[in-house]
């Protein structure tokens, strides 16, 4: 496909980055000749000096001919003004960045008109990530896909857990609960499991499911708290806590907020009167105590600075705080965060990259591919990937039992009529269902491409 990008910031860029590794060809927009140089010299892209809201620029981009223009400049009018001149010179479809709580609820009313095909609002995505990893432990990772009808799961396995030693098959028929084993990571090495493997100490164990089945499991193995979350402390006053804070209060989670700028401390008093709101500074320990920190059951840290996030978090961890989330905008610092046991961390640039990406996957899908979603795991050396099944599937109304797959492919879920299955060896896929596979292998593009050379 071809794609524009306007804006070379931290969402572009990483926008760029997926992009590119997916075989798009890209342009990016951005004003800034220093910053284009450095995206232009890593990836195999197109760079465009000058202002994306004007035709000229876009012109030169080639919005007029691109499947898909994504504004992602940190202003919302020159992201609204960039997509309204994209569709007029041709472009097929627009992606519009708008931040502004203020624009949210009025762009739906104008959406049509501006010929967007899809607004995204990265803190507010951010924000429903947050509440979403809330619902389990800190020391369960999770993530959604497939349109967010399954989630995927990773725990640790410790000496005592009732896992270490037994083989899948045996734990399927243990606990009877419908969640598949799909990846361990053992001493640095991704396997995909079946029936036979023993899961081992030291592991770390990938599961998919839904969500009420995955929560079922991790009650079954004590391993997931009961209680629900009454009070949660915020450190930072931004946009993400402006979402966040309205999503909790409708769960009826008391919230307290500390934010060291006056103005906004105002403004969310306003706002949100049943909310504690706290003028000082969040990295003060003291103050921190003095605010009951001991006894919050969640501690999110949202400033702007990613060390002031990591050192404050660490604090509350140290605390016996159960769920402690910062934000950190610095990816090559995941590997330092799940050292310091904060691996629920969340990156907003990732997340608003990773919900446009899958939208042009889904677009992609329209143009010929059958690829709906596709989500990275480990570092990108895994592939969970969804695919439509067409009249061309090689397989159609057999077994899986019956067909030879390729190495290191593993099929998770069949879902059908909008239901998702884990697949068995008698399930059998037809036109419509749509198939989850998990693989170790890249370059996935069509559900044929999972089949071992006959």
């Amino acid at each position: 496909m071809n794609i524009v990008i306007i804006g070379d910031g931290k969402v572009g860029f990483a926008l760029a980055t997926q992009l590119d590794h997916e075989g798009h060809n890209v342009t990016v927009i951005d004003n800034k000749a220093s910053v284009l140089e450095k995206t232009i010299n890593s990836l195999d892209v197109v760079g465009v000096l000058g202002n994306g809201a004007t035709p000229e620029t876009l012109k030169e981009a080639g919005a007029q001919h691109a499947d898909v223009v994504i504004a992602a400049t940190s202003k919302d009018e020159i992201n609204i003004i960039s997509c309204l001149l994209a569709r007029k010179l041709g472009a097929r479809h627009t992606i519009a960045r708008i931040r502004s709580p203020e624009y949210v609820g009025s762009l739906n009313m104008v959406k049509e008109e501006l010929g967007l095909s899809l607004e995204i609002n990265p803190e507010l995505v951010a924000a429903r990530e947050i509440r979403r990893s809330l619902r389990f432990t800190s020391s369960i990772r999770t993530q959604s896909f497939a349109k967010t009808r399954l989630e995927i799961a990773e725990i640790k396995i410790f000496e005592n857990s009732p896992l270490a030693g037994r083989k899948v098959i045996d734990i399927a028929n243990m606990y009877r609960q419908s969640v598949l084993f799909c990846i361990v990571e053992r001493e640095g090495e991704l396997l995909i499991p079946n029936g036979t493997t023993v899961i081992r100490k030291g592991d770390k164990v990938a599961l998919t499911g839904r969500t009420k089945e995955l929560q079922s499991f991790f009650n079954e193995l004590r391993i997931l708290k009961n209680d629900k979350i009454k009070d949660v402390m915020i450190v930072g006053g931004g946009r993400i806590t402006y979402y966040l804070t309205s999503m909790l209060l409708d769960l009826g989670i008391d919230v307290t907020i500390i934010e060291k700028d006056g103005e906004k401390c105002l403004a969310l008093v306003e706002k949100f009167p049943r909310v504690t709101i706290i003028h000082g500074d969040g990295t003060d320990h003291e103050l921190l105590l003095s605010e009951n920190l001991e006894n919050m059951d969640a501690f999110i840290a949202l400033t702007d600075n990613d060390e002031e996030n990591v050192m404050i978090s660490m604090f509350a961890n140290s605390k016996g705080i159960e769920h402690v989330i910062p934000k950190v905008n610095r990816v090559e610092l995941g590997f330092i965060l799940e050292k310091l046991g904060l691996e629920n961390a969340i990156t907003p640039k990732n997340i608003t990259a990773d919900h446009i990406v899958s939208y042009v996957r889904a677009m992609q899908n329209s143009l010929g591919s059958n690829v709906e979603s596709l989500v990275k795991l480990k570092d990108e050396r895994i592939e969970l990937l969804e695919f439509r099944v067409r009249d061309n599937c090689r397989f159609l109304n057999r077994p899986i039992k019956d067909v030879a797959f390729k190495p290191g492919i593993l099929i998770a879920f069949v879902t059908h009529k909008g239901e998702p299955r884990i697949a068995t060896g008698a399930t059998r896929v037809v036109c419509g269902d749509t198939v989850v596979v998990i693989s170790k292998r890249k370059g996935l593009s069509d559900i044929n491409d999972v089949l071992a050379q006959s």
